[in-house]
């Protein structure tokens, strides 16, 4: 009599929590499904509707279905028992909540038996739009809560040193590498649209307080002061609440699908990340190293031991100097090497994809 033969086990399932529909999280998410270890499944819950654009971790995937369920966020109460209702239908054996809020109400509600992760994206007492009144109480309320997730899958080594700031343990203290979000098409070419007289600078996000367009109409407007014979085109690529009110001499995007970012990208002479918090290397900077973009970032915890010349106040003198020279390309080829040697080919979809296998049990 022939053995008995096992039925093949049904493949697991991830449940993420997201609570916005544009931004960085969401595509950070399309990037750990992208990069997904083998016999997973993936259901999205978010505020996504029926009619609306169709939402981003779909766009470019090729893992196979993702399945959405609707999360009403309204309001906490309604978040709470909407994700009650879609954690009794789904049964995940993994639940990923992506950012504050989802990390709140994963955490409180409980997931019965389902592993529970999360991901802060930025804790919320990081935050500098905010006072410190409540950043305190954000601080406190992760002290709380810690205890209530399985692992902390930090977004970069600064996100976990805060997430160990805070009590997390080193054996429920992760670290899931962002990579970049585009691919840069081989027919593309750097300063497309640039002359010896015209520089493109550009900003890759959200225009909002975290990515600090301030900051950024500040530096175009220092660099046009600093350089009156030369167009200094300004391009943030992306939108966001606020955006319509964007001065007329920066160009706003409107939100764009991977291939459009890199297009964008492609076109910049400069990117310039001006964020005044972030929780890792951002995607952003990643997707310009990847298009091939000299970047110039502000030095911010989340990227500690920025080589100085790529650091925003001392490479910016650096740059008009090499503009006024007429040395861009040799400029740009060094900030290139400099960016490489700190990136380290650390923040490669092959290493995203071993901490997920970590992460994700």
């Amino acid at each position: 009599m022939p053995p008995a033969i096992d039925p093949p086990r049904p493949p697991r399932v991830v449940l993420h929590l997201v609570d916005r529909t544009t931004g960085g999280v969401p595509v950070a998410v399309r990037s750990y499904i992208a990069n997904t270890p083998a016999g997973l499944t993936h259901v999205v819950a978010s505020p996504h509707f029926d009619g609306a654009p169709a939402p981003v971790w779909r766009e470019g995937n090729g893992v196979g279905e993702i399945r959405h369920a609707a999360w009403d966020v309204t309001t906490s109460l309604r978040a709470l028992s909407s994700l009650r209702r879609i954690v009794a239908d789904v049964r995940p054996d993994v639940v990923h909540a992506h950012s504050s809020f989802p990390g709140v109400y994963a955490r409180v509600l409980g997931t019965g038996r389902a592993r529970l992760v999360y991901t802060p994206h930025c804790f919320a007492f990081e935050r500098r739009d905010i006072g410190a009144a409540a950043r305190m109480l954000y601080r406190a309320i992760e002290r709380i809560l810690r205890p209530r997730a399985d692992v902390l899958a930090a977004g970069g080594p600064g996100e976990a040193l805060a997430a160990a700031g805070l009590g997390y343990p080193e054996d429920r203290l992760l670290v899931i590498p962002n990579v970049p979000s585009v691919s840069r098409a081989p027919s593309a070419r750097p300063r497309s649209e640039s002359t010896a007289d015209t520089v493109t600078v550009g900003m890759l996000g959200r225009w909002a307080p975290q990515k600090d367009p301030d900051a950024f109409v500040s530096v175009v407007r220092g660099l046009r002061a600093e350089l009156p014979g030369v167009n200094v085109r300004a391009k943030w690529i992306g939108g966001g609440e606020g955006a319509e009110d964007a001065p007329d001499d920066v160009e706003v995007t409107g939100w764009q699908s991977p291939e459009g970012v890199a297009a964008e990208l492609a076109g910049l002479d400069v990117y310039v990340h001006t964020a005044a918090w972030e929780a890792a290397v951002a995607i952003a900077v990643l997707d310009a190293y990847e298009c091939g973009i000299p970047i110039l970032a502000r030095s911010i915890p989340a990227m500690p031991e920025l080589p100085p010349a790529v650091r925003l106040d001392i490479g910016m003198p650096r740059l008009v100097e090499a503009v006024r020279a007429g040395r861009l390309d040799h400029w740009a080829a060094d900030n290139r090497a400099r960016w490489g040697r700190y990136l380290a080919g650390r923040f490669t979809p092959p290493s995203q994809r071993v901490a997920l296998e970590r992460v994700w049990g």
